[in-house]
């Protein structure tokens, strides 16, 4: 197939910073589709600045149709001080799941974002190399309930070559939390992955944390072992929780023609000489400031707080939204851009795009409810706030430059 002229490409290039995210959209496709390599290096520049998410997804397949060489690119973007840039150059590596790129992704799985350090947990799954298991270990305990299942996923995927480190976590590690964390991906691996961590489960029903207790009561109850199910009928008459739980799983115990025929599978790697004690901390990733943020209304608000607090800690806006930013300021930025691409060559009407698409971006980069979310990267700020009732009142706002100087660096 003929790739498109000079001319077509640097239309293509300059629509990837359209205003309209459908043309935006429709460039990708046009360069992806045609393999056209020289694009390669426009289109990893993207990925820190790109805030849709349909066309944020069709970047990854675009550089992926490329040749290795932007291959080469998206891994350099893996130290990208822009975290929208590490988040999708880690997203289109999870797609290649290439063993040689688990040991680059390794710094991403401690990535101080949320959702770049989750995405890399699928990333180093999806490679598959077990080289990447105590980097995930020293991640228990960390983030959401629903980041913390992310990385139960990741986990799973190694089976079990991952219960070694997890007895090692369930048995030493310092925080209660990724105790727990542990018990839990012990307990979702289940039978017969798992049953070699039956004496740590065992172990840890007399830890001095009861929701670490919990956990290992019920990671005992997704064994199929005789010695498993006959502790967790021990414990049918313990107060509280533990009691309520040993019952509950009792009801389900497996019949007995089941246990006898189930070989427990055993490990000489799970036991208490296997490698260092994790470092899982749950303060290692501080919760930011919440009166980085102020906001009012709705039953939401405790659980948006916080994230509008990481929006703030991470992007930096410096304006609440497009109403706010001076008229001047985006005029500045207008005429920097049309003055350039009219430099560069292009038509009147082309430059006119390019300094729309120009004014558009500072957007984006500089309005709080403009941005793409770091909680939730699919939607903008307001998305996230559409329908919950929760206004944001006022935040600690960083420095507004006039212009961006070169790419913005949030």
């Amino acid at each position: 197939m003929q790739g498109p002229s000079t001319t077509d490409t640097a239309r293509l290039l300059d629509l990837l910073g359209d205003a309209d995210a459908d043309v935006r959209l429709q460039a990708v496709l046009d360069l992806g589709q045609a393999r056209h390599g020289p694009a390669a290096p426009a289109l990893v520049e993207r990925f820190a600045r790109e805030w849709d998410f349909q066309v944020r997804e069709a970047l990854t397949w675009a550089t992926l149709r490329m040749d290795d060489t932007a291959l080469s690119m998206v891994r350099t973007a893996l130290g990208d001080p822009r975290w929208p840039a590490r988040l999708q150059a880690t997203h289109t590596l999870s797609k290649v799941g290439a063993p040689k790129d688990t040991v680059r992704l390794l710094p991403v799985v401690d990535d101080p974002v949320d959702c770049v350090a989750a995405r890399a947990y699928w990333a180093v799954a999806q490679c598959g190399d077990p080289v990447a298991v105590p980097a995930l270990v020293d991640q228990l305990a960390r983030g959401t309930s629903e980041h913390r299942n992310s990385l139960l996923v990741a986990l799973d995927a190694f089976g079990g070559e991952a219960v070694p480190a997890l007895v090692t976590a369930l048995r030493h590690a310092p925080a209660g939390g990724a105790r727990r964390h542990a018990a839990d991906v012990l307990a979702f691996m289940g039978a017969p992955v798992a049953d070699p961590a039956e004496p740590a489960l065992v172990a840890a029903l007399d830890d001095p944390d009861e929701w670490v207790r919990i956990a290992a009561l019920n990671g005992l109850g997704q064994l199929r072992t005789t010695t498993a199910w006959e502790t967790v009928e021990s414990r049918t008459g313990s107060d509280g929780r533990p009691g309520l739980l040993a019952r509950r799983l009792v009801e389900r115990r497996p019949p007995d023609r089941v246990l006898a025929r189930h070989r427990v599978r055993t490990d000489p790697r799970v036991d208490d000489a296997v490698g260092p004690p994790p470092t899982a901390d749950p303060g290692r990733w501080p919760e930011p400031d919440h009166d980085l943020v102020t906001h009012s209304g709705g039953p939401l608000a405790d659980r948006l707080g916080p994230m509008l607090a990481l929006q703030v800690a991470v992007a930096r806006p410096a304006y609440l939204s497009r109403a706010e930013v001076p008229v001047a300021v985006l005029g500045a930025v207008h005429d920097d851009a049309h003055r350039a691409a009219i430099d560069d060559g292009r038509d009147a009407v082309a430059a006119g795009r390019v300094a729309a698409g120009a004014v558009e971006q500072y957007v984006h980069d500089h309005v709080f409810e403009e941005q793409m979310s770091v909680a939730d990267p699919g939607k903008l700020v307001k998305d996230l706030l559409r329908g919950t009732e929760v206004a944001i009142l006022d935040f600690v706002r960083a420095p507004a430059p006039r212009t961006p100087p070169g790419p913005t660096t949030w």
